[in-house]
């Protein structure tokens, strides 16, 4: 209930009245209408009204209609006026406001009943529909309303919808006022009206304010913007929601069509504005997904709906619809699609539980491991798979090695569906909530009973090319050295050929990797066919093959032998498409002792003479000669130059770059890296020198060179109580193979006396690719003498995580490829965050290379990496320049 002082001088402040107030003082009020006495009349008071209800708010309603009523109760010399509304047409809801009127405590109740009883039932008023209350007209209800009025006579103008009576207006008067007449009646009843439709008015205004902000709400927690398109004038009106994806101000609220295709991707404008043309020719709705660029660059995916609007002759008049961002999800649907790929497709058997060790889910592997289909194990415990080889308290020990590691990682042996017992190499990880409550077991497991078969055939592959069955570089290497040896011994020459296809790459490009394997197949049968026994055919890799001939008499018969390579080429090859394909090679030559006297320079030169046959058009063979290019003697020049740094020791010289952990930032090793400081030429970069090491087989005795020098600075920072640290040494493929690095490191670790655990190797995937007797050899003594060893590039090759525990690596380096692609390639990030979780899986631990940006830190942070090394905290720097930390004692 709203009330007020009940005189009619009340001192009211109503913002509306005043103004109208000031414009009336000023002479501006337009409309105004006199009396002829020259008074204002009651039309001009109501105008008045009307224009302060023009601009009237909820919270000013009733301080504009008390002020109305104020004016209209002066200009009539009423003693009261009051404006009730009533919801139900029965009772009196609210008193609006009360000018001049006492006792307005009691004035509803009564009302109420005066409503109910006399008011509401009855249907025919005096003088036009209104009311006139007199006491002498001796009506009890009347009687009491004008008591409480204080006022002898009265009259009551009801306030109509179209339902009925829905409130009224009440002016109470003097004994001796004359009646009003029927046109001031007619005025102050459409006063009443007035006031009735304005409070309407205000309540649906503020219950679409409501429903509007409810809207604009709703859309921004569920990331969706709506809008509407003027087809006929190219306006788009658009949400706050749908501005703020499109990255622009919510005060936005127009855009034109040819405005909305500048966000769209260039390469989904020419979809998305089909489908829309064929929205608008065909009167359909539309429904896409589509890409926006935003003025950031941010790239965004999006998806649109919407309906087109018609008018009553079937004209498009407009289209209304909705987009939603839905980039996060896309992006997260597209890792867990990555995520199942895996699942589905990894060799190793995997098995997901729940806390209760309850088999929730198996991949294709599991069941071709284990014989179990997926109907076999869901919802039962994995104990099922137990062989009974195994006791209780071992089970026991792999439970509290996953509570207290999170993982377990050993051989088993467990059962198959068939009932045959077989060795597994199982992992066993658990999963946390955010609560850190166990949730989930991971089991990942290999068939070791498929390794033990395969280790009998592990020679033949470490030796053989798989696809041609050929001799493969390994075996090349031995063979060839072989036959310089005896060549040596006996006075003879040695031929060695080596052979690149002719745009073998366009086969792969055009008919696909099977065709070409098929066409590297057959070639290879037909020089094995046609060359000697005791000629050596190997194949180095994708389309690079090698021939040595032993007991070579001449350059002629080296040539006869390239004549009969090349007109095997000259048959086409049916390489399963269809067709028959022809192929040329281009082939270089070298003669032992004429052209290299060993292994490496033998096989380097035939290589740059068979790249001059290829620069001289192909398809033919080249001899190698010492001036073929100046490129190639600036190499060689280089190469004995490198040799003459190995024999001083001011040209050559490790630099280190810090290796730091994620955690606490401190330094925990370095990184030894080698630079050759040039007499003439200055700093060369390793990128130069040691291609050129490599072609002269310097990578020995560069790798020979560098742990010395490691490990005698190493003495330093032990004897000067510098902290624990790792000093990582690179160890190239060619001395990894070669064999002598376990006793040579035997030799510096008895001379330096270091502590061995400072010390690690890192050496390339590509030394594992061959896993020889002499690779696992050299791996077992370097653990045994107890330094570190670690994968350089991981990810960059193609080593398996079984062969990295096989080998017993104690840690992985994360090429600098995929860390400097997790701020921008969600490829680079699963492939990062795989590595990561796989390898800790496997008890390893993680460095990543080459990191440059904090983004790229935190990344690895958040994803568990422990150390990380790059230009972000330092570059390599000589000894000179390293900060390293001290013990306490020290």
């Amino acid at each position: 209930m709203n009330a007020v002082k009940p005189v009619l001088d009340s001192s009211f402040v109503s913002e509306g009245w005043s103004r109208i107030e000031r414009e009336a003082e000023e002479g501006i009020s337009l409309g105004v209408v006199r009396s002829e006495s020259g008074e204002i009349r009651l039309e001009t008071i109501l105008e008045r009204c009307l224009r302060v209800f023009l601009t009237t708010r909820t919270e000013t309603l009733h301080a504009d209609i008390e002020g109305a009523l104020l004016h209209i109760a002066r200009y009539l010399k009423a003693r009261s006026a009051l404006v009730f509304v009533a919801d139900d047409g029965e009772s009196v809801s609210e008193l609006l406001v009360s000018i001049g009127a006492k006792d307005v405590e009691e004035l509803p109740q009564l009302l109420n009943s005066y409503w109910r009883n006399d008011l509401n039932t009855e249907r025919h008023y005096e003088m036009g529909g209104s009311k006139v209350l007199r006491r002498a007209a001796a009506i009890p209800a009347d009687v009491e309303l004008l008591n409480l009025l204080d006022s002898d006579n009265a009259i009551l103008l009801p306030v109509s919808d179209q339902d009925g009576a829905v409130g009224f207006l009440l002016i109470s008067f003097e004994q001796t006022q004359p009646p009003l007449s029927n046109r001031r009646q007619a005025l102050l009843a459409t006063f009443a009206q007035l006031c009735f439709l304005v409070q309407d008015r205000l309540t649906m205004m503020s219950q679409l304010e409501y429903r509007e902000q409810l809207l604009r709400q709703t859309e921004r927690l569920a990331n969706i913007g709506s809008w509407q398109d003027d087809v006929l004038n190219d306006v788009i009106v658009i949400t706050p929601q749908a501005a703020v994806i499109f990255e622009q101000e919510e005060t936005l609220t127009t855009v034109s069509l040819s405005r909305f295709f500048e966000y769209v991707h260039p390469d989904d404008s020419e979809r998305v504005a089909q489908t829309l043309t064929e929205s608008m020719q065909q009167h359909k709705p539309s429904d896409m997904i589509y890409r926006i660029v935003t003025e950031s660059g941010t790239v965004k995916v999006i998806h649109g709906r919407a309906e087109v609007i018609v008018d009553d002759s079937g004209k498009l008049v407009g289209r209304v619809g909705s987009i939603q961002d839905i980039t996060e999800q896309q992006a997260k649907e597209h890792r867990l699609r990555q995520a199942m790929t895996v699942f589905e497709s990894t060799m190793e058997g995997v098995v997901i539980t729940d806390s209760q060790n309850r088999v929730e889910a198996i991949n294709p592997a599991f069941t071709s491991i284990t014989g179990f289909e997926e109907a076999d194990v869901l919802g039962r415990s994995i104990s099922l798979l137990n062989s009974g080889r195994h006791s209780k308290t071992f089970y026991e020990g792999i439970a509290r090695s996953v509570q207290e590691r999170g993982y377990w990682r050993g051989e088993i042996w467990n059962r198959r569906k068939n009932g045959q017992i077989y060795p597994q190499w199982l992992t066993i990880t658990e999963v946390k909530d955010a609560q850190n409550r166990v949730t989930n077991y991971v089991g990942v497991f290999s068939d070791m009973s498929r390794i033990k078969e395969s280790e009998e055939q592990l020679e033949h592959l470490s030796n053989y090319d798989s696809l041609t069955n050929l001799p493969n570089r390994a075996l090349l290497l031995s063979r060839l050295e072989g036959a310089v040896n005896v060549a040596t011994q006996k006075g003879r020459k040695v031929g060695v050929i080596a052979i690149d296809l002719d745009h073998f790459k366009h086969i792969n490009d055009s008919l696909g990797h099977p065709a070409g394997d098929r066409l590297l197949q057959e070639f290879a049968q037909r020089m094995r066919q046609r060359l000697r026994d005791s000629d050596t055919v190997a194949r180095q890799g994708g389309d690079d093959f090698v021939v040595v001939l032993e007991n070579v008499i001449s350059h002629e018969q080296v040539s006869n032998v390239a004549d009969i390579i090349l007109n095997l080429l000259r048959t086409p090859f049916d390489v399963g498409v269809g067709q028959e394909l022809y192929i040329g090679a281009s082939l270089g030559i070298t003669l032992f002792p004429d052209h290299g006297s060993d292994v490496t320079q033998l096989l380097s030169n035939a290589d740059v003479a068979m790249y001059q046959a290829k620069q001289r058009g192909r398809n033919h063979y080249q001899f190698y000669s010492n001036d073929m290019t100046q490129a190639v003697s600036d190499r060689l020049e280089l190469g004995n130059q490198l040799r003459g740094a190995l024999q001083h020791d001011n040209e050559l010289q490790l630099y280190y770059q810090p290796q730091v952990c994620l955690i606490d930032g401190h330094i925990v090793g370095v990184e030894a890296l080698m630079r050759w400081h040039h007499p003439q030429e200055g700093i060369i970069a390793p990128g130069r020198f040691l291609p050129v090491a490599e072609d002269n087989g310097l990578m020995p005795e560069l790798d020979g060179w560098a742990l010395r020098v490691a490990c005698h600075q190493i003495a330093v920072w032990q004897n000067e109580g510098f902290e624990p640290m790792i000093v990582a040494v690179n160890i190239s493929q060619p001395t990894f193979v070669a064999g002598g690095l376990v006793e040579r490191l035997r030799r510096l670790l008895d001379e330096t006396q270091i502590d061995p655990r400072w010390l690690e190797l890192e050496i390339t995937e590509g030394a594992l690719l061959e896993p020889s007797t002499q690779v696992l050899d050299t791996i077992n003594g370097l653990k045994e003498l107890g330094v570190m060893l670690a994968v350089d590039d991981f990810g960059t090759g193609y080593s398996s995580l079984a062969y990295l525990h096989r080998y017993r690596v104690d840690k992985l380096k994360i090429d600098r490829s995929f860390v400097q692609s997790v701020e921008d390639e969600d490829e680079g990030r699963v492939i990062t965050t795989t590595i990561i979780h796989m390898a800790k899986g496997l008890g390893l631990q993680v460095l990543a290379e080459g990191v440059e940006t904090e983004a790229q830190l935190n990344f690895l942070r958040d994803n568990g990496c422990e150390s990380y090394q790059g230009f972000y905290f330092s570059k390599p720097v000589p000894v000179a320049e390293l900060k390293l930390e001290k013990t306490k004692d020290h």
